[in-house]
């Protein structure tokens, strides 16, 4: 496949259609709209420095090392990279194999060999915006020479090494990297003055890159003279690749370390993996619901400053009695970020509208609906740590976006499916170390730019959501990872498609009631909505795990009465539950309470009017023009009011009374609050990027191969490049015309010294702000910016 290409487009083009399909499916990022119609497009964007440069998050550590060595060296053979790899002695072949293998799927490496050649070569594409000094060494003796600030210091070079000066600059510079071969390197550095080895063993051993006020002058000139150090914009001081390598002694060699870390696999059983994820879920559905009724019955205090404190969240969770604070934190911030909670004035925290329709849902619709603020959480809701401190913001508390930790999320699930088959052993990580140990080496970048504390914690929710089952993977890795995470996801999409995958979750988890003869109701397994509903508000908990027990008391029983339920109600609904008959001293308990239920009244008065002028109260109460306020007899002296306070003393003042208004003490009370207004608030929304529209791998990948455009959304195009460009219609049509179907036109266009240049180009693209096209001016493929076009015209014929 590789005897003639001796180009990346000339590669791109020998693929077939899998393995094309392959890449593209790796570099989705290319598939643009409109999408590339020729190999040239293609490889412009799969080279373009601003793509490149999000790569290095998906390869994982053996990847990673070996495109520094590319980025390092340029272009190498395999048998170079096995030099430097050590091949057999540290690394084995199939890791080094495997590496370059996946640096080719990404088409950040192609194998390249020109006509006649007899090996092949790997060549990079720009890896400069990857790394700037490639395992802290620097740039090579050719591009040093290149650069070198001092015409002298070339002179000295050209005559030590016996090349001639007259060569034109390329050819010169290609000379000097020919000739300093590592032997003449260190012959080089063995004949000069001990001052000078001194001070380049100190290049050696640190930074390649120094200052030229940190060099002597007599030992800088004599490795100047010899071509050891380069002096760069008269400031700075560098030491070529070659001779720190070389200085470095033959046995040296890169820390390129390929070998994977090992992990447990073993073959899991689909239904077991689908039964412990479910039963994982019920119980946090069941869990979430007691908590929110908690709240809901006692209230949940907030500080001044905004959030619960600690104290709170150990006391919520020592009044819940079945889970731990972390579980309770996950709890609370997966309820307020799905729109169960809200803040209620500035210290106190309510139910919102919302819980009463997820409370009354279905199991599944309840889990789709935390797995969902879960996934689109801008946050890790149990590691609340800003970058710039290192204190915890309480939970609850508002907080700035992190976008580290939503990306995390979702390139370390994508990461745990990258090498999964469904009939293959799947590999199982005990505890959070693993995790840890797993993610460094598959996505070193993001697990490292998120830190310690985000990893674990994003363990310790995927395994209390059902995301992890024993260590594993569930089915709700891959439906949630087709997804964005954060607030660039739909919830709306997102919950759906979850809901229709849970609609089964009940089904794995059998569960069953026995009412027991002491009064109390065993529950094994998570119980269903309608259950959790009879028993959270006629009994009271006692434990909760597997299997939960609830104690029925008088207490709780009226509980369930003052629900609206009666006692009947309650015995149909406990004997169609239970697989056990309903105990006797529990019907007579529950027929008892029934009984004694409402016999005493508690009325609740807006307002009583209190004097101790009998006959005046009762001309008001007789008053026809006062009958608004409903009035009610309660004593000769109280008078009670169906009216607020306020407008009580209001109609009675209209009528020509004099009333004043008392505190509960019974002292007088004025009237010298300041009032109050509520400010307007507004609904926040997601930022919810609208869908670009796409081609899928293999369709993209057969319309190249063969040579079409597909169908083109003219207006579209036209659209996207008329919100970049600030050019006249018909100029817009013909760039539209240009970027749709490649058709050749005549741009003028200001470069960035401000010049207007003339650029005759086809086969255009436009993706985002830029358009990228075939110069013919240049003869080579340009990016321009479509906000620096300013004008269009049609080419000659």
């Amino acid at each position: 496949m590789t005897d003639s290409i001796g180009t990346y487009e000339g590669w791109l083009a020998s693929l077939d259609e899998d393995a094309l399909t392959d890449l593209l499916h790796r570099r989705p990022d290319v598939a643009t709209d409109p999408p590339p119609r020729s190999f040239g497009l293609l490889a412009q964007l799969l080279e373009a420095p601003s793509r490149v440069s999000m790569l290095p998050r998906r390869l994982d550590s053996g990847a990673l090392a070996l495109l520094e060595l590319f980025a390092l060296m340029g272009d190498l053979s395999r048998a170079e990279i096995g030099h430097w790899a050590s091949e057999g002695s540290i690394n084995e072949t199939p890791h080094i194999d495997a590496a370059l293998a996946t640096l080719t799927a990404h088409g950040l490496i192609w194998p390249n060999s020109s006509l006649g050649a007899g090996t092949v070569e790997y060549s990079p594409v720009d890896l400069s915006g990857v790394f700037s000094h490639p395992f802290g060494l620097a740039r090579r003796q050719r591009k040093l020479f290149l650069h070198c600030a001092v015409e002298q210091d070339r002179v000295a070079v050209l005559s030590l090494l016996g090349i001639d000066p007259t060569l034109e600059r390329a050819a010169r510079a290609d000379s000097v990297a020919t000739a300093m071969t590592p032997e003449r390197i260190r012959e080089l550095f063995d004949g000069g003055p001990e001052e000078m080895r001194e001070m380049l063993s100190r290049f050696v051993d640190g930074k390649p890159v120094s200052l030229i006020f940190d060099v002597p002058p007599t030992a800088g000139a004599a490795a100047f003279e010899r071509g050891l150090l380069y002096r760069l914009d008269g400031h700075r001081v560098e030491m070529p690749l070659e001779v720190s390598i070389a200085l470095r002694g033959e046995r040296w060699r890169l820390p390129i370390e390929l070998t994977p870390p090992t992990f447990d696999t073993r073959v899991l059983s689909h239904d077991d993996v689908r039964r412990t994820r479910s039963i994982a879920l019920l119980q946090f559905c069941e869990h979430t619901q007691a908590l929110l009724t908690a709240i809901d019955a006692d209230g949940l205090t907030t500080m001044k400053t905004g959030g619960v404190s600690a104290k709170g969240i150990r006391s919520l969770t020592s009044r819940l009695g079945f889970a731990d604070e972390h579980d309770t934190a996950l709890m609370l911030m997966l309820a307020h970020e799905a729109g169960l909670l809200a803040e209620r004035g500035k210290t106190g925290i309510a139910l919102t509208s919302a819980y009463e329709t997820w409370s009354t849902s279905t199991r599944a619709e309840q889990a789709a609906t935390l797995l969902t603020a879960w996934w689109s959480s801008p946050f890790t809701p149990t590691h609340r740590v800003p970058r710039a401190s290192q204190k915890t913001v309480p939970v609850l508390k508002k907080m700035l976006d992190d976008p580290a930790a939503a990306d995390l999320r979702a390139t370390a699930l994508t990461a745990l499916l990258r090498y999964e088959d469904a009939d293959a052993p799947a590999t199982v990580l005990h505890g959070s170390e693993d995790f840890a140990r797993y993610l460094d080496w598959h996505i070193p970048v993001v697990s490292t730019s998120a830190g310690a504390g985000h990893v674990h914690a994003l363990w310790l929710e995927a395994g209390r959501l059902g995301v992890l089952a024993d260590g594993a993977p569930t089915d709700l890795c891959r439906t949630l990872t087709e997804f964005p995470a954060g607030r660039d996801g739909d919830p709306r999409e997102i919950r759906a498609a979850l809901t229709a995958q849970l609609q089964d979750m009940a089904g794995w988890v059998p569960f069953s009631v026995r009412l027991l003869p002491d009064s109390t109701a065993v529950v094994t397994g998570p119980p269903s909505t309608e259950v959790a509903s009879i028993l959270g508000s006629a009994a009271q908990p006692e434990s909760r795990d597997v299997a939960s027990v609830w104690r029925f008391t008088p207490a709780t029983i009226r509980g369930f009465f003052d629900t609206g339920g009666t006692g009947e109600e309650l015995i149909d609904a406990l004997t169609a539950m239970a697989d056990t008959e309903l105990p006797q001293a529990l019907d007579y308990t529950i027929r008892d309470c029934w009984r004694s239920y409402g016999a005493l009244a508690v009325r609740r008065i807006p307002c009583a009017i209190v004097s101790e002028d009998v006959v005046l109260l009762t001309n008001i109460e007789t008053d026809e023009s006062l009958a608004v306020l409903q009035f009610q007899r309660l004593a000769p002296t109280v008078l009670v009011s169906s009216a607020t306070p306020i407008d009580t003393i209001a109609v009675l003042r209209r009528h020509g009374y004099s009333p004043v208004r008392h505190s509960d003490t019974g002292q007088l009370q004025l009237d010298s609050a300041p009032r109050i207004r509520t400010g307007e608030t507004r609904e926040t929304h997601r930022a919810v990027h609208p869908a670009r529209h796409r081609r899928e791998p293999r369709e993209l990948a057969r319309l190249l191969l063969a040579g079409g455009d597909g169908a083109v959304d003219e207006a579209r195009v036209r659209s996207a490049l008329d919100s970049h460009s600030r050019l006249l219609p018909r100029e817009l049509d013909l760039l539209t015309d240009a970027a749709a179907r490649g058709t050749p036109v005549s741009i003028d266009y200001q470069n960035s010294r401000g010049a207007i240049v003339r650029h005759a180009i086809s086969d255009a693209l436009q993706d985002g702000h830029w358009l990228h096209a075939l110069s013919e001016s240049t003869g080579s493929r340009e990016s321009f910016a479509i906000m620096n076009i300013r004008a269009v015209s049609t080419r000659p014929q």
